[in-house]
Formats: structure tokens, sequence, C-alpha cells
């Protein structure tokens, strides 16, 4: 392949979505929260957690989808299978684990001491002789449909998924599933917050670049300029309607590289942001990672309705946002490496990595609750978007259909 060839970059975007404004309306009308909830995330596949953190029998994982107040417990069964259930006993409806992670024998309820195995049976109650037509067989735990892909586990709250969870994630294929799920990958480190901002917001910040050169001038503003990065859609998929691309720029002198970063990149590649002198390891990565490309980055990918995944070689960053309220909302981000740190410099690489990544991704949520503020108080009623703000626009095509789509099943 030739330098300039190699050297070529996607085009950015292109109006095929259309080039009209878009009402500010969905983003603080409780109503339009409430189609959402009901349409949105009791019908799409949800990423839960990582299918590594429940590795034998008797591990657990109590999730919350905060958005419809339900708890679910995940759990893996003496048969190696994985299951989700509601967390709810079938006698009085209370809770029957509280912690996030554990390991146990059996699900006991800590209110009357119903006990369920690990499969959903009911195996004791307590003088059961005291009810009058009590049939345990008819008393199992409700179940939530699960599946795993890429080493994630996804649940879906419908009866009946519309999709199965591979159809649901083209054009993520086979070898997304393979790379992703590769053994090697583990959890370096996180965030948890809440926000005072429509959940959609936190999402779109991460779908565009065109804000990078002017939100993170003070950061990356040139180590990742904003005419290189790419705007990806996808209007076959159903679960991944967007995306972008991001490339270093030819001119390696650009950006704030500061000593710190420069030293830092000598003995990792935590930091998204500056160029490594080594790499970490991942295998796997055919077809998935332009390695080929001398300034690529990253790509990441929206998974419909509150994922953003960040591909790497050798890191996964996977940005999670619960909604709770149309003006309020949980975001969740986790890091995942091939490598853990052996040496100093391999710590204080991550910890570089850490405190910048930290910096930016800071920029943008401080950024979502002033739009939110003026979305709220009537400042502004629709917002323009350019060729560059292409997945903005795939992401609410998607949305708005999704709602539309179902609602009309439901008709008579």
């Amino acid at each position: 392949m030739g330098k300039i060839e190699n050297l070529a970059l996607p085009e950015i975007g292109s109006h095929a979505l259309g080039t009209g404004k878009l009402p500010v309306e969905q983003y603080v009308s409780q109503e339009f929260f409430e189609l959402e909830k009901e349409h949105i995330f009791r019908k799409s596949w949800l990423l839960v957690g990582r299918e590594s953190d429940v590795k034998v029998p008797g591990d657990y994982q109590n999730f919350m989808v905060d958005t419809l107040g339900v708890s679910v417990v995940i759990a893996r069964g003496k048969d190696q299978k994985l299951r989700a259930f509601y967390n709810a006993c079938t006698h009085r409806g209370a809770r029957l684990v509280n912690a996030s992670t554990g390991n146990v024998r059996a699900l006991v309820c800590n209110f009357h001491g119903w006990s369920f195995n690990l499969e959903g049976d009911l195996i004791n109650v307590p003088d059961a002789a005291l009810f009058a037509d009590l049939d345990q067989k008819q008393e199992h735990l409700k179940p939530i449909h699960l599946d795993v892909w890429g080493g994630f586990i996804f649940i879906n709250l419908a009866e009946k998924p519309e999709w199965t969870l591979r159809e649901y994630l083209k054009p993520l294929d086979d070898k997304f599933d393979r790379y992703l799920g590769n053994k090697d990958w583990s959890w370096s480190f996180g965030w948890r917050a809440k926000f005072k901002a429509n959940w959609k917001l936190i999402v779109d910040a991460q779908i565009e670049g065109y804000h990078v050169d002017m939100t993170h001038r003070k950061t990356i503003a040139g180590a990742i300029p904003g005419s290189n990065t790419a705007a990806y859609y996808f209007p076959e998929s159903i679960g991944v309607p967007c995306g972008v691309a991001a490339y270093r720029p030819e001119d390696v002198s650009r950006g704030m590289q500061t000593p710190m970063n420069l030293l830092s990149a000598k003995y990792g590649a935590t930091s998204i942001y500056t160029k490594p002198e080594r790499q970490f390891a991942a295998e796997g990565g055919e077809g998935v990672l332009k390695e080929d490309h001398p300034l690529w980055i990253f790509d990441n990918y929206l998974v419909f309705p509150n994922i953003v995944l960040f591909v790497q070689k050798g890191q996964i960053l996977i940005q999670r946002t619960l909604p709770i309220s149309a003006d309020e909302c949980i975001w969740e981000v986790d890091f995942y490496h091939t490598e853990r740190p052996t040496s100093f410099g391999h710590v204080f690489n991550m910890e570089q990595g850490v405190i910048q990544i930290r910096d930016v991704l800071s920029e943008d949520l401080y950024t979502a609750e002033g739009i939110h503020a003026n979305f709220k108080c009537g400042a502004i009623s629709h917002v323009s978007l350019n060729k560059q703000e292409v997945p903005l626009r795939a992401y609410y095509n998607r949305l708005l259909s999704a709602i539309e789509q179902d609602q009309a099943k439901e008709k008579p």
C-alpha cells in the first residue's frame, strides 16, 4: 500500500439523512421520556457487564435498569449456563439479592426465606403447609432474555425480542465478537457519576468530532483535529446506527504533546491521545483494527440506545448512560486492557492516561449540563447539524423510528 493511499482518511459524513433542524423538545419533554422508557429501554438489547465477572457456578451480578426501576439478577448455574431473572421473589416481591456481586448456592429471599436454585426454580418454602393451594412448580423466577457477544452480557426486557442480539448488532460482525471476546481483556479502571442533563446529551458528545477543536482546546485539540474525525452511519443497522473514526494529524508536531505525555508514551499505550512507542498486544484484531493506517487511533460505535464503544489495539473503552428522568442521568465509563501493569513504567503510563482522559471527558460532561439547562429554559427550540454531526441525526432517526414502529405494532 502506497503512502498517499495509506494516509487517506474517510470522507466526513454526508447530508443523506437530511439537513433540517432537530427539535430540542426530545431532550426536555417528560412525555417523550415516557415514550423512551416504554418503547426503547423495554425493547432494546441492553449491555449489562462482562461475562468474565460471572465466572463460576454461583457467581451473580445484580444490575439495575435505573430508567425502569428494574433490578436484574444474572447468575451462572451449575450447568455453567448464564441466566437472567427479575430480582423479585415470587411470594411477595421482595428482592433476592442486594449486593452488586457475589457467589451463592441458592437465591434466598431475606423476607420469608423462599429459596430458588440458580436455574430459577423454587426449591424451598418454609412452613409450606400454611399455604392452601401453593404449586411450587409454578412459582419459578421470572426470566429475562440474555445473550453474550464480544464477551459482554446483554439483556432484553421484552417478552419476545424482535431481533436476536447478533441481528441487532450488525454491522459489528463475528470479527468484533472474537476480538472483544478475547479472554485476555480485563477491567482496569472506570468512573460512575450522576449528571443534571438528559441522557442523550451525554451520548451526543461522544459521537461527533466537530466539537474537539473548541471544547478540548486546552487538552487534546490538535492531537485529534476535528477534521480528522470521520462520521459513519449505518442506515441498515438496527442497533448500531452510527459511529466515529479518529486519526492523528500527519504532522506529529501538532497537538499539546507535553514532556509528561511523551515520557508516558514510552512505557505503554493507555492514553488515547498520545502516539505510543510501545503497543499493547491484542490478538484477533483482523478486520476490526485499522492497523495498516499509521494515523488511526480508534473507532467508536453507538450501540443503541445508550452505549458508546471505543475500540483500539489493546484497549476497549465503554461508556454507558442510564436515564433517571428527562433531566438527570447516570454516566459510567469502563476501561479494559489486555495487559496488566508489570513495572513502574507501565503504572506511570496508566496513571497518566487516567488523568488525561478524565480531564477530556470532564469537558464534555460539563458542557452537556449547560446545554440541558439552556434547552430546559427555552433559550433555543431547535439545533442545526452539519455533515460532521451526521451520527447525531442517524441516532435520532433511529430513536424516533423505534418509537413509531413500536407504537404502530401496539395499535389494534
